[in-house]
């Protein structure tokens, strides 16, 4: 990993980025929740570009998962199945490093969906903005629409993936700037292994 690229990270604009969420069915692949959203933003060469789609995960949603994104069966019946993107998906990151809050949780679901969707694994670097605010920082809350109040980011909507992925575009570009301001020159991604 270059690591002139990750102290890129604390000018306004991070460079060759992925921000990526999701929504699911429930909260453990392991038992079967799959995606039902995929929100992406590359930010490489000072420009901007966006993937997003909803899912069709083969699957009911559960009530309480749709209670949170307000994403419900019928919105999806007509989505494409993450079969029909995952090269998509995999094409879009390609070797940025990935930002996301709660990495594990994201990153966990859309390699199983690579997988399951027959597309190679690959390891993918990683930021985490949750684990980013919890060791520098001192937020009352460090959910991620919390952290963005605390910092003055409006946020209209909440637990959407687009939506969630702007907000931590912003809520990164705080974090980055200010650890560099607390005199941490190097942010040292991590790797999650794909399996």
């Amino acid at each position: 990993m270059n690591t002139e690229k990750i102290k890129t990270l604390y000018t306004n604009s991070p460079d060759d980025l992925v921000f990526l969420d999701i929504e699911t069915t429930g909260l453990d692949h392991a038992r079967g929740a799959k995606i039902v959203e995929i929100a992406m933003l590359k930010v490489k060469n000072a420009s901007e570009e966006k993937f997003e789609t909803l899912i069709n995960p083969g699957c009911a949603i559960s009530l309480e998962s749709s209670k949170i994104h307000t994403i419900y069966d019928d919105m999806v019946k007509d989505a494409p199945l993450f079969s029909a993107v995952a090269k998509d998906v995999a094409a879009f990151i390609g070797s940025s490093i990935v930002v996301c809050h709660n990495a594990q949780f994201d990153l966990s679901f859309v390699n199983k969906e690579l997988i399951e969707s027959g597309v190679p694994a690959q390891k993918m670097y990683f930021i985490d903005t949750l684990k980013l605010a919890r060791q520098y920082f001192s937020f009352d809350s460090n959910v991620l629409g919390n952290i963005a109040a605390a910092i003055g980011v409006e946020v209209d909507i909440k637990h959407r993936a687009m939506a969630d992925v702007l907000t931590m575009h912003s809520v990164a570009k705080y974090i980055f700037k200010n650890m560099y301001r607390k005199g941490i020159d190097l942010i040292e991604p991590s790797v999650f292994e794909c399996k």
